[in-house]
C-alpha cells in the first residue's frame, strides 16, 4: 500500500504538469488552429499575403484596444466604452482633415497635426471621464463605461450628422493605416509600439506594480499606502488615449472614419484579455497572453472565412471556442473559492 512517503498521488503529478505546461498551451493551440486551415487550405491560407495582411495586419486594431483594455482588467475593472471613445476621436479628427464637408461640397482641408493632436485629446477626456465616474464617484464600470459608451457613440454621430467622414487624404494621412516598410504594413508597428509600451508599463514600472497590487486585493493595496483612486484612474485614461489612436489608424486605414468599424472591438478586446488569462500568469490578465488572444480570435476568424460556412454561424463558433477556452480557468477559480 503506497504512502505518501512513496512520491506524489498520480492526480497531484497531473496537475504539476498541467500547471507548468500551461505556459505553452496558448502558444499551441494558436499553432494548431493555424495549422489546422493551413492543412485544409494550403494554397490560399498559407500566402504570404494572407498571414501578412489578412492575419496581422487586419488584427492590429484589435491589438490596440485589447492592449490599453488589459491595463484596465489589471485594476480588476473594464471599459465597455472603447469602441465609443474611438468612434468620438475619430469623429472630431476627420471633420478637419475631410476635403468636403459632410453634404459634398469640396472645402480646404484643416491641419493633420491639429487633427491628431484633437484626436488623442478627446481620448485622454473621454478616459479621464470614464475614469472619473468609476474611481471617484463610486459607479461600477459595467454601468459607467456602458453609458459613456452610448455617449461618446451619439457624440460622434452628431458630430459627423450621422454620416461617414470620407477623403481623408491630406498630408498622406493615409500612410500609417494603408502603407509598408519592407512589406510589413504600418499598421502592424503601430499596433507593436502600444503593445510595447503597455508591456513595459505593467511589468517593469512602479505604476505597474501597483496596478497588479489593486487588481490583486484592493483592501490590501491600500492599506499599503498605494492611492487607489489614481491609480485607477490612470488607468482608464490610458485606456483611452489607446482607443484613440486605434480608430486614428483604423480610419487612416479605411481613408474614412467609420464610425461603427470600432464598435466590435470592445467585446472582442475584453475576450482576447480573458483567452490571455486562461493561458498565461494564473488567470492574471497579462499582455503576452491578451496578444495570444487576439491573434488566436483573427486566426480563426479568417481560417473560417475559407469555408463555405454561412457569416452567422462562423460567429457562433468563433465565440464558442473563446467559451471553450477560458471555461477551464473559470472551472478552477470555483473550486478554489470552495
Amino acid at each position: 500500500m503506497s504512502t505518501a512517503a512513496d512520491g506524489a498521488a498520480p492526480g497531484s503529478v497531473l496537475v504539476r504538469v498541467g500547471h507548468r505546461a500551461r505556459p505553452l498551451a496558448g502558444m499551441i493551440a494558436l499553432l494548431a488552429v493555424f495549422g489546422l486551415f493551413g492543412a485544409l487550405y494550403p494554397s490560399t491560407y498559407l500566402t504570404r499575403t494572407n498571414v501578412l495582411s489578412n492575419i496581422l495586419g487586419q488584427v492590429t486594431f484589435l491589438a490596440i484596444v485589447a492592449s490599453v483594455q488589459t491595463v484596465v482588467m489589471v485594476i480588476g475593472e473594464f471599459d465597455l466604452s472603447v469602441g465609443g471613445m474611438a468612434a468620438l476621436a475619430t469623429g472630431a479628427a476627420a471633420t478637419i482633415i475631410n476635403t468636403q464637408t459632410i453634404d459634398g461640397q469640396p472645402k480646404a482641408p484643416g491641419s493633420l497635426l491639429v487633427a491628431v493632436l484633437l484626436c488623442l485629446a478627446v481620448g485622454l477626456a473621454c478616459g479621464a471621464a470614464n475614469g472619473l465616474l468609476v474611481s471617484f464617484a463610486g459607479i461600477l464600470a459595467f454601468v459607467a463605461t456602458l453609458a459613456m459608451n452610448e455617449v461618446y457613440q451619439n457624440l460622434a454621430a452628431y458630430r459627423t450628422k450621422g454620416k461617414p467622414v470620407y477623403s481623408l487624404v491630406k498630408n498622406n494621412f493615409v500612410a500609417p493605416g494603408q502603407g509598408e516598410v519592407w512589406g510589413i504594413p504600418n499598421r502592424l508597428f503601430v499596433a507593436a509600439g502600444v503593445a510595447l509600451a503597455v508591456l513595459v508599463l505593467l511589468d517593469h514600472t512602479p505604476l505597474g506594480r501597483r496596478m497588479y497590487a489593486v487588481g490583486g486585493n484592493i483592501d490590501a493595496a491600500r492599506n499599503s499606502g498605494i492611492n487607489v483612486r489614481r491609480v485607477k484612474w490612470i488607468a482608464f485614461v490610458i485606456c483611452g488615449f489607446g482607443s484613440a489612436i486605434a480608430g486614428l489608424t483604423q480610419a487612416a486605414y479605411l481613408g474614412t472614419a467609420n464610425l461603427t468599424a470600432p464598435a466590435p472591438l470592445m467585446l472582442q478586446s475584453i475576450a482576447a484579455v480573458f483567452i490571455g488569462m486562461a493561458f498565461l500568469r494564473d488567470g492574471r490578465p497579462n499582455l503576452p497572453g491578451t496578444m495570444i488572444g487576439v491573434v488566436l480570435f483573427r486566426v480563426l476568424e479568417t481560417g473560417l472565412n475559407q469555408t463555405s460556412i454561412d457569416d452567422y454561424l462562423q460567429t457562433v463558433i468563433t465565440w464558442i471556442v473563446v467559451i471553450v477556452i477560458v471555461l477551464p480557468t473559470a472551472i478552477s477559480r470555483v473550486r478554489q473559492s470552495r
